[in-house]
């Protein structure tokens, strides 16, 4: 019986196998943490979807693989638990995702960490395919009665609005690396909703608690680099994704907002007259 690379997130090409939880020869249980897989969004454990003893691994520990490539073997005979797949995933290799270790930081505080490389990967990617474009303006902020909500909640939710598209990614810093969840009703929701959904991301993102679940598939993203008192950044848009909303720091009422995009996917005129409907919002809260 075969052990496939899990479509873990409808976006998921690839991923990284970062650690196998079972040697050849090993006796496995149906359930039981089999491998790890690393993806440029989140840490996940794999469950065995077999009973019986693993004979071979084909994919080592800190070697990438596709969705569906064939990773170990088990023994002949094995047969799968009868415990149906998950709804949301019928017929697919049972997967569920579970926390595990955030990656280690380089010894000597040198050099990139695996999520950080693959960042960087990313990144290098989305420079040499993409046709980056940006735009920024000014916005005025003071008329804005927050009522306990968090900046991030009001562009998010403004930034959905001016997309008119639900799944907004929220950037979240970890150690290690960083981690894009996705509030999946961003436009409609409230904003003491979207302010709750946006702390426990960022609370499990940091315990290394996120599941497959709760990342991937974007409208786009909402990078808060204000809040780290940056006034104005260009962050570059990711591989499948057609824009990123920087706001920097509120300063007296105010902000530099930008919006950084796909050329492919925006003209310069629209992508003006999008940040354009973003500042609207922001102005009519």
């Amino acid at each position: 019986m075969n052990v496939e690379f899990p479509k873990l997130a409808d976006t998921l090409v690839e991923g990284l196998v970062s650690a196998w939880y079972k040697r050849p020869g090993d006796t496995v249980k149906k359930g039981e943490p089999l491998f790890a897989v690393e993806t440029d969004k989140v840490n996940t454990d794999v469950e065995s979807p077999y009973d019986g003893t693993l004979a071979e691994i084909l994919v080592p520990e800190g070697e990438r693989a596709e969705v569906g490539a064939v990773l170990a073997r088990f023994a002949g005979g094995a047969e799968p638990a009868s415990v149906p797949p998950p709804a949301n995933a019928p017929g697919e290799h049972t997967a569920v995702s579970r926390p595990i270790a955030p990656p280690a930081p380089a010894a000597g505080g040198g050099g990139l960490g695996a999520m950080r490389k693959r960042i960087a990967e990313r990144m290098t990617e989305a420079r040499a395919t993409i046709a980056q474009g940006s735009c920024a303006m000014r916005v005025d902020l003071s008329s804005i009665q927050r009522r306990g909500a968090s900046w991030t909640a009001i562009f998010v939710q403004a930034f959905a609005q001016a997309l008119e598209a639900d799944r907004i990614g929220v950037a979240v810093e970890i150690p290690g690396g960083l981690v894009v969840p996705v509030v999946p009703d961003a436009r409609d929701a409230s904003l003491h909703d979207i302010t709750v959904r946006i702390t426990d991301f960022a609370e499990r993102a940091r315990t290394n608690a996120l599941t497959a679940l709760d990342v991937g598939g974007a409208a786009a993203t909402v990078t808060n680099v204000g809040a780290t008192g940056t006034l104005l950044a260009f962050p570059l848009v990711a591989p499948g994704e057609p824009a990123i909303l920087a706001p920097g720091a509120i300063v007296d009422g105010s902000c530099w907002l930008a919006l950084c995009y796909d050329r492919a996917r925006y003209d310069e005129y629209a992508a003006d007259r999008l940040l354009a409907t973003v500042a609207e919002r922001l102005a009519g809260r």
